[in-house]
């Protein structure tokens, strides 16, 4: 009996000892895998939009890829962008030589600004021109969205309101003084008026205001669209004056408003765009937070929220960067990264290659020198091709280095002019070459 107990009471201490032995911990399970929802399909470039009532956002931010040599400014024209908003959208990247496959930020979608949907609406610090159209027979509304270069800080386009009083096609230019002196100053001097026609400065038509002296007009530099490169009046790409002109009447009104930031609902996302401020209307970073909390606060009031919703670090982190686009910011929305990481991607088409061109061997050209880096020379190119009116280039790898030549052009008058405005422009000496024919 004896022995017994003491058997069980061994069994027992042995179990407990077994109880106190430590318990190993299981290794920590893995954090969830962040599942990125597929893109949605890209609707590509878009100029008109549906205007549902309420609506306070167009369009979807999208990306894309680079393809070939083409420029920042090729892909924004195509997608209805000005230089401004595409290189804000894509800091770092170069707007000349972006990359081959480089996927860029196409900033298309855009917060309404706070003022009347009827008429003519522009933001200048969007550098965008807004259209409504008025409603069809079925009470459907339309806005066309245009991009605009504005008017220098030293020439400001005026803010308020006014009216489109008159349209000419293709209408001479009486220069304004100002403007010749500008141009004096530079070596470029423009007589006191210019014919109507497609290298007239202001191009081939104008809405006149109701404001003496500033108009809506186009360009013969259509890369400077979107920048402030005016003195005072809004500036459109070429194309997009034709249709402005057919579809804006005389008497419609005009509303020039100065809105950096901006927020706004589409569907369940709030949104917050945020541009860099004119120079004349600058702001410290608290100021411009101040700005935007008044303008979140206010789209939370519309929808009985409150500002638990939304991420505040996120909308500081945004008034400093000044990304140019609208991006969400409650507290439950994606970040900057996934969020573009989900947006739709445009897939351009694919292009034929097409063979080299061959080199005239009877014309004048201009040889700007050769570079040792390929993208200094490509960026020239670039440039050249983006003069108003264009100028065609290429560039030829020859010992060791990239030469850069413009033309062929007709004559050595052509040839002499071509020059003095590259030389205007872009601040380079070319060395004329004559034709390979006449020895000279």
């Amino acid at each position: 009996m004896h022995r017994s107990v003491l058997g069980w009471l061994l069994v027992s201490l042995l179990l407990a000892g077994c109880m106190k032995e430590p318990v190993v911990p299981l290794p920590p399970a893995p954090p969830p895998k962040v599942v990125i929802p597929p893109r949605a399909a890209s609707p590509g470039p878009q100029l008109v939009y549906e205007l549902a009532p309420g609506q306070q956002v167009l369009g979807l931010t999208q990306v894309t890829r680079v393809r070939g040599d083409e420029t920042l400014l090729d892909i924004g024209r195509r997608f209805h962008l000005g230089y401004d908003e595409i290189e804000w959208a894509n800091p770092g990247v170069d707007v000349w030589v972006p990359g081959d496959g480089r996927q860029v930020v196409l900033p298309v979608a855009q917060i309404l600004p706070t003022a009347p949907h009827y008429g003519l609406v522009a933001n200048v610090a969007a550098r965008r021109l807004f259209h409504f159209l008025p409603a069809d027979a079925m009470g459907r509304r339309r806005v066309v969205s245009y991009p605009i270069g504005i008017g220098r800080e030293e020439y400001p386009t005026p803010l308020g309101s006014t009216r489109v009083t008159r349209k000419r096609a293709y209408p001479d230019w009486r220069v304004p003084a100002s403007v010749r002196r500008a141009h004096a100053m530079r070596g470029d001097p423009l007589p006191a008026l210019v014919p109507g026609g497609p290298d007239n400065p202001i191009g081939t038509h104008v809405l006149d205001l109701g404001w003496p002296t500033y108009i809506i007009h186009s360009t013969n530099k259509p890369a400077g669209t979107g920048l402030r490169v005016t003195h005072g009046c809004l500036q459109l790409y070429p194309e997009d004056i034709t249709r402005l002109f057919d579809e804006a009447n005389t008497g419609s009104a005009v509303t020039v408003v100065n809105q950096p930031i901006l927020a706004g609902w589409q569907g369940d996302e709030l949104l917050l765009e945020v541009h860099r401020a004119l120079e004349e209307h600058a702001a410290s970073a608290s100021e411009r937070e101040a700005v935007a909390a008044v303008a979140i606060r206010k789209a939370l009031a519309s929808r009985g929220r409150n500002d638990e919703a939304v991420d505040w670090g996120r909308v500081r982190s945004y008034v400093l960067a000044q990304p140019g686009y609208p991006l969400p910011i409650l507290r439950e929305a994606p970040d900057k990264t996934t969020y573009l990481a989900r947006v739709p991607r445009h897939k351009p088409p694919v292009r034929s290659a097409l063979p080299s061109p061959t080199r005239p061997k009877y014309g004048w050209y201009l040889d700007l020198g050769g570079y040792r880096g390929e993208n200094n020379a490509q960026k020239l190119v670039a440039q050249l091709r983006h003069l108003g009116p264009p100028v065609p280039a290429r560039r030829d790898r020859f010992a060791g280095r990239h030469q850069v030549t413009a033309g062929p052009f007709g004559d050595r008058d052509e040839a002499e002019r071509v020059a003095r405005r590259i030389e205007i422009e872009l601040g380079l000496r070319g060395e004329l070459k004559a034709p390979a024919n006449t020895g000279a």
